[in-house]
């Protein structure tokens, strides 16, 4: 911590005894002040526990000063559960391990901070999964999905987490360490360890004041609590009074009338929790206000062997919903909708438009029921198949079936399925799809009526909704389209919400079937619940938490709905004049605005995004991260905060933490870790391009500060290579030297890429193509490090395309410009840009293919140009720009004599994988005769000049160890390593000492 931090007692105390991280400092408090609601809270300080010992300590610190604390997963929460004002305890960093597993009896024992998603895949080798599976498990943390009470598509078969919790270890408002679990009658629960403090009460005690608490109300959780088993609103009680009435000669009797609809292993799954007292399943759905989860115990199921999809299309959203009660009588395990507007956003979305095959024939439905069958063999899902195909005929029902029985087309359906929130998200414009009413449960039988109701409601305000679901469980994930930077906007979210409220309650439902209450709905437990139910409620918080200070204003005792929104009608940017147009979003504050706060950028496999997060897990680089600090550096003031200033007569520059001057430096540190690799353009829905707003910051960063001389050398390194290419031999010298690497702060370990004692230029000059009649011509974009470090693969390409009978014309060129708009020069990129243009406009508009080898570069002239040089000259050129690998798949014809079966291991470079994809580099290689195996990796940890920078040597190299390092020494040394990024062949062949190839360089051995 700084001096500053370190001022305030509590942080003090912290310090002294935590052994993990504590954090006070302006930026850490900004980036945890988020989480993916509307909502924004900014707390007094974020602690980062490595043990138990430094929860305990924590919480008890928290309780001596009077601090509320927060604990938090993922901050994936879409209700604002994982924020507040006082102490954030964060487990994702450090208490994340999974302790145990024992596979005979189905059980694992867990950390909080354990991301469901790596979870599931470390059980996968004992055949075993946690049932839950919420689309958000790839970045939701175990507490937060034992917070939420998470559940997921296959609800029916696994229930929710309250049904999976076995025994919880618990941190209670005083610091006392308590173990809850199930117990018979007569036994005394759990144990308790204290600190320092005296424990708040008895393990013994506390069970004994919830079944007084379950008993005194028994009446009315029976009749007032929600008719659905799906809920997350509220408390738990329901569990503890059917536990106190559990009769082993009669199970079902127990059941109160939502629980009594559960069906199959789920119905199974929940008497067995019901079967013995145990207040570990209260913890699920608490949302952190009764306790804080230190460790659980939780119950597994076997991965189902085979599954197979049915696509069931109807034109109607209310037709599907009506259909759903006797598609479930075919007994599937899962039923989920995917809605119209959902199906058209997402055909816009590169992350999900080459995943839509299986939508090729059935146009736009409005209401898309995905049903699952799952089994031990195909024979039994078949069964399922054919049992659903009998019913539709039976039954008369108005849809078209498509059964998906390939796992790679199914895998394709549920992504598309689970980046749900991530597609409506990315609607841009000034009304977002707001969470208000996310996740409604109702009886199945009613949600063709809740679907028709809630239509008007949103008519009557003046808007509409995008619908996706879990129809099977009558839980419906439906976002009305909401501005809430206007005061109608805030108007309509209230009147909304009401409205549903009494639609809800009138049709037996809850508010919440899986995300909680959180700031958005606590508010409304006492209407939903009624009066006798919530103050039940509040005895149990008050039992477990009297003074109120763990995560204070969730599930009881809640402020209304509009308070503390992120974005309100007092919210405004600061005018920022720009280089970049930021096209698609309108300003800079636009893009940074999109960021709905998902986490999507925390995962911690698959894809590429966040490759600096992936390595560091620090929230602070993590595209989320960047985009909070960049929020609230754009910020103006609020009303309040400028009445306040001119009655203090403070100057704006020294009044708020959120102004400019202060987050300056935080915003540059946070941005300094950001590689640039562009997945965040497409692996987050929102399209949050953090390289463009990095290079947009560092300008007006530079622009108060004045360029640093290494960013202008390797920014104009496109200008100065012809230069240095011409010595040669006395360049290549100085390149070697440390003290040279040194001055410009280079690492001296690495060895920079050396200029060819033949550019391309030359040999380009002397090149004569064969005679014979072009079937196509092309124009070949030959990047700087083509043309004078790496001249081989430039001419390689030329061969080849000669060879597949193409003429090839090289334009007159600058560099693309990426060096100048990574290094924070914008403007600079921007006139190089124009002249490039200028060269390759014409061509485009003749519709002559730019091929271009380095996909950096081709980057730049796909998306960036549009946004430098926003045009018809850029938009032309972005539509024939392509990869020359990409191309000569379509152009190069088999080649007949080809040896197949040589391995390659194949590198995707990041731009690459966000804009265009691989699959025509894995097509060329194939057809050309090898066998290619693609890495799946982020990125390679290069990122152009970044891994070449001494401050950023060692975490180059760390995020190269996260997979592509260690794939590429696995390989064996037959097998040909292929990566078309320059950047990423010197990092492989730096860390590996294997040499990399560009992809036309192993296609033209074969030519």
């Amino acid at each position: 911590m700084s001096s500053a931090d370190r001022e305030h007692p509590l942080a003090q105390k912290l310090a002294r005894h935590v052994a993990g991280e504590v954090r006070f400092d302006r930026p850490s408090r900004l980036i945890y002040s988020t989480d993916a609601s509307n909502y924004q809270m900014m707390p007094l300080g974020v602690v980062l526990p490595k043990t138990i010992d430094d929860v305990i300590a924590t919480v008890a610190l928290c309780a001596e000063h009077g601090v509320p604390i927060t604990p938090r997963g993922g901050g994936s929460s879409l209700c604002g559960s994982s924020i507040g004002p006082g102490v954030i305890v964060d487990f994702t960093k450090y208490m994340d391990a999974l302790l145990d597993v024992d596979a005979t009896n189905r059980r694992a024992r867990v950390q909080p901070g354990l991301v469901l998603g790596q979870l599931n895949k470390r059980l996968a080798q004992h055949g075993l999964q946690f049932g839950p599976d919420p689309a958000s498990a790839e970045r939701a943390a175990i507490g937060g999905v034992i917070g939420a009470n998470a559940t997921g598509a296959h609800s029916i078969r696994y229930g929710m987490t309250a049904d999976n919790v076995d025994a919880v270890k618990v941190v209670l408002a005083d610091g006392s360490l308590v173990e809850f679990g199930p117990l018979e009658r007569d036994q005394d629960e759990g144990r308790v360890e204290s600190r320092a403090t005296p424990p708040l009460a008895s393990p013994s005690a506390l069970s004994n004041a919830v079944a007084q608490i379950a008993e005194r109300h028994a009446h009315a959780i029976r009749h007032h609590f929600p008719k659905v088993w799906r809920r997350a609103s509220g408390y738990n009680l329901d569990f503890i009074a059917e536990m106190l009435a559990y009769d082993p000669a009669d199970p079902s009797a127990c059941l109160t009338e939502a629980n009594a609809r559960r069906q199959g292993s789920n119905r199974e799954r929940h008497l067995q929790q019901v079967s013995r007292f145990n207040l570990a399943p209260l913890f699920a759905g608490a949302e952190g206000t009764l306790g804080i989860v230190v460790e659980a115990a939780l119950h597994l199921f076997p991965r189902p062997r085979q599954t197979a999809l049915v696509i069931t299309a109807f034109e109607s959203l209310v037709e599907a919903m009506r259909a759903v009660p006797a598609l479930l009588t075919a007994q599937p395990s899962a039923i989920e909708l995917i809605g119209g507007m959902f199906i058209r956003l997402a055909r816009d979305l590169p992350e999900c438009r080459g995943r839509l095959g299986w939508l090729a024939d059935q146009g736009t439905p409005e209401g898309l029921l995905v049903v699952e069958f799952d089994g031990e063999s195909g024979d039994e899902v078949a069964d399922g198949v054919s049992r659903l195909q009998r019913l539709v005929a039976a039954e008369r029902l108005p849809c078209a079936l498509n059964p998906l029985f390939e796992s790679r087309a199914q895998a394709d359906v549920w992504y598309v399925r689970k980046m749900g929130l991530n597609v409506l998200t990315s609607i841009r414009s000034p009304a977002k799809p707001i969470s208000i009413i996310e996740d409604v449960a109702v009886p199945v039988e009613r949600l063709a009526e809740y679907v028709e109701r809630l239509n008007a409601i949103f008519a009557a305000n003046g808007t509409e909704g995008a619908f996706y679901a879990h129809a099977s469980a009558g839980v419906l994930h439906v976002r009305p389209l909401v501005n809430l930077r206007t005061a109608e906007g805030v108007h309509q979210m209230q009147q909304i919400g009401r409205q549903a409220l009494e639609l809800c309650r009138e049709l037996g439902g809850a508010m919440s079937g899986e995300h909680g209450d959180g700031y958005e709905r606590s508010h409304q437990n006492e209407a939903l619940f009624g009066g006798e139910v919530y103050r039940a409620f509040c005895e149990l918080k008050d039992a477990f938490d009297p003074r109120g200070l763990l995560n204070p204003g969730k599930k009881v005792r809640a402020q209304v709905m509009d308070d503390h929104l992120r974005y309100g009608p007092d919210y405004a940017t600061r005018p920022l004049r720009t280089a970049l147009a930021f096209r698609l979003d309108g300003s800079f504050a636009g893009m940074v605005e999109q960021c709905n706060g998902s986490g999507v950028c925390r995962k911690l496999d698959g894809g590429v995004m966040c490759p600096s997060y992936r390595a560091t897990r620090e929230e602070m680089h993590s595209t989320r991260g960047r985009a909070n600090l960049l929020r609230e550096f754009l910020r103006q003031p609020t009303r309040i905060e400028n009445a306040e200033m001119r009655v203090q007569k403070t100057p704006l520059s020294q009044f708020s933490i959120f102004n400019s001057q202060f987050l300056l430096d935080d915003v540059k540190a946070a941005l300094d870790l950001c590689l640039s690799c562009k997945a965040c353009t497409t692996e987050c829905a929102a399209g949050v391009d953090m390289s463009k707003l990095k290079s947009e910051f560092l300008a007006h960063f530079y622009a108060a500060r004045g360029v640093p001389l290494r960013a202008w050398l390797l920014g104009h390194i496109g200008a100065f290579s012809p230069l240095a290419a011409s010595f040669a031999p006395l360049s290549n010298w100085m390149l070697g030297q440390t003290w040279f690497k040194r001055a410009l702060g280079l690492a001296a370990e690495r060895s920079l890429p050396a200029f060819a004692a033949q550019t391309f230029d030359r040999w380009w000059h002397n090149h004569r193509a064969q005679g014979r009649t072009s079937r196509f011509q092309v124009a070949l974009f030959v990047d700087t490090f083509s043309r004078y470090n790496h001249p081989q693969v430039a001419v390689a390409a030329v061969h080849v395309l000669e060879a597949a009978g193409g003429e090839v014309v090289v334009p007159p060129w600058k560099c693309c410009g990426r060096p100048l708009l990574s290094q924070g020069q914008p403007a600079a990129a921007r006139e190089w840009a124009r002249f490039n243009l200028a060269q390759l406009a014409p061509l485009a508009q003749r519709s002559i293919p730019i091929l271009a080898l380095e996909p950096s570069c081709l980057s730049m002239l796909k998306d960036d140009y549009r946004d430098l040089l926003p045009g018809e000259a850029s938009e032309a050129v972005a539509r024939v720009a392509r990869s020359v690998e990409d191309f000569l798949s379509e152009h190069l014809p088999p080649l007949a004599d080809a040896q197949a079966g040589q391995k390659i291991l194949l590198h995707g470079h990041c731009h690459q994988k966000a804009l265009w994809g691989t699959e025509g580099v894995r097509a060329l290689l194939t057809s050309a005769g090898y066998a290619v195996t693609e890495v799946d990796t982020t990125c390679c940890g290069m990122a152009g000049a970044f891994g070449y920078e001494a401050e950023h040597y060692a975490l180059s190299q760390r995020i190269g160890e996260l997979r592509l390092l260690p794939a590429v020494r696995a390989a064996d040394e037959h097998t040909l390593i292929v990566a078309a990024g320059t950047s990423c062949r010197e990092q492989i062949r730096h860390f590996t000492g294997r040499p990399a190839w560009h992809p036309v360089e192993v296609v033209a051995h074969r030519v």
